[in-house]
């Protein structure tokens, strides 16, 4: 599937990208480390060379990537790396502005030396992507939904009451729920290839809806569904929103739009009938029914309930802080931003997770926030265009890079919506910013699938 190519290619464009790249990581962290003594009056000299270890690992990374893709002699996609680099960059001078030293190693640990470690190997082997597609696809989406179960019934519960992480022994606790996303893109790349050109040929004509046969959506709906009983019971709404976007987004791609339409159109009702039905016997969880409150009014001083009794305070002094915050934080920032050590982000809860984009709106301002949002513009169109420029043949492969599109996008959208109170607050973090080691793990792997799919186009694309 890979076509021959001489080794030892000149990637100029990504080489000279992250060059500038590496400065920015630099410059953040000098600045965040100035920035302290200097408000004190004091020489910020000194606290300098130390805060520089953290950017010197990430150039270290960086460069070794794209070393590795030289000598594989690739020389297409030469924008995707330096973009999610800069991400990484801006992201860990936030978490080390946040949680000083050891949240940036935590990061760096846990999260960019292992994703970059799965990164070279899918580089280096991008042939695993075919054994995965013809051996491994049951494996990995059974093992992942597997693992999502033993969490909504073993899992660790968190200070609202959520089940999101599995601990096992003297390990860290491992959030179940991202892995559980990579193997439903897996999954449904897999099962969309194998029942397309049987599903699209069997299809019959109903109402002007050509309706397939049930039996072809059964494993589909049916893996979907069990991820998302146990993400109610886990009370994880954001990666319930996430898996209902995948779903939807590669049906939508991977069948033909009467098809699509049709299966949406029976989603659509199966989904009112769903709700209808939930209304009436499901009782939402404390913590959702604490964050839909938030939103609706994040300065409201009706009392906070747990299991129907008040607990002595109010939505703004508990669910609705947050928000409150984070829309302060907003506002300070203004057009320029504070600055990088210069704000208060840290008023925030959970700036370094959750929130980290108000804190990107408030010590980069309006201005680096667009900045940001248009990296992920940049990704989302350039694994796109990447589907579309693989060879014929490769409906696979074609899928996965949507499904990574549209988790990313989810990601960012939910939790843009969720820190500038346009939707529900849910609990999951960007990607490439906020901290979180697995969910870091999941991203760059994501990214470095599309770098070993990059390696199959027959054209020079930049």
């Amino acid at each position: 599937m890979i076509t021959p190519r001489r080794r030892w290619a000149f990637r100029r464009t990504e080489g000279i990208l992250l060059i500038i790249v590496v400065m920015v990581a630099f410059l953040g962290f000098a600045l965040v480390a100035a920035s302290g003594p200097a408000i004190r009056g004091q020489d910020p000299l000194p606290a300098v060379p130390r805060a520089l270890q953290p950017p010197a690992v990430l150039a270290l990374v960086l460069i070794g990537l794209h070393v590795l893709l030289c000598y594989r002699g690739m020389e297409t996609e030469q924008v995707m790396l330096p973009v999610v680099g800069l991400l990484l960059a801006i992201g860990l001078a936030l978490i080390f502005r946040l949680l000083g030293f050891d949240g940036v190693w935590q990061q760096i640990t846990r999260g960019l030396l292992p994703g970059a470690a799965v990164m070279a190997i899918l580089i280096m082997r991008p042939e695993l992507i075919e054994t995965i597609r013809r051996k491994w696809p049951l494996l990995i989406s059974l093992g992942g939904l597997l693992l999502l179960l033993i969490t909504a019934f073993l899992g660790s519960v968190d200070e609202s009451g959520a089940r999101l992480s599995l601990k096992l022994g003297p390990l860290p606790p491992v959030q179940t729920s991202e892995i559980v996303k990579l193997s439903l893109i897996f999954f449904l790349a897999w099962y969309t290839e194998r029942a397309r050109e049987e599903v699209e040929g069997r299809a019959r004509l109903f109402a002007g809806l050509h309706i397939p046969a049930l039996r072809y959506f059964v494993p589909g709906t049916l893996f979907v569904a069990m991820a998302t009983l146990a993400l109610v019971r886990m009370s994880d709404l954001g990666a319930i929103l996430i898996l209902g976007s995948l779903f939807v987004g590669m049906l939508y791609a991977g069948f033909e739009p009467r098809v699509f339409l049709a299966v949406a159109t029976i989603g659509l009702v199966l989904f009112l009938a769903a709700a209808l039905v939930l209304a009436v016997v499901w009782q939402p969880p404390d913590v959702i029914q604490q964050r839909v409150a938030a939103w609706s009014d994040p300065w409201s001083s009706a009392p906070v309930m747990v299991d129907g009794r008040p607990t002595g305070q109010t939505i703004a002094e508990g669910p609705g802080y947050q928000i409150q915050q984070s829309i302060y934080a907003v506002i300070a920032g203004g057009v320029a931003g504070a600055g990088l050590g210069m704000g208060s982000p840290q008023n925030v809860p959970l700036a370094h997770s959750d929130f980290i984009l108000a804190a990107v709106a408030e010590e980069l301002g309006a201005a680096g926030m667009l900045a940001v949002l248009a990296c992920y513009a940049i990704l989302l169109l350039r694994l796109l265009r990447l589907a579309i420029a693989l060879p014929d043949g490769q409906f696979f492969e074609r899928l996965l890079l949507v499904g990574i599109a549209v988790h990313l996008f989810a990601q960012v959208f939910i939790m843009g919506g969720g820190t500038f109170n346009l939707i529900p607050l849910t609990g999951i973090t960007v990607p490439f910013l906020s901290l979180g080691g697995v969910a870091l793990l999941v991203n760059l792997t994501e990214i470095g699938l599309a770098l070993a799919l990059a390696q199959r186009l027959k054209e020079r694309l930049i």
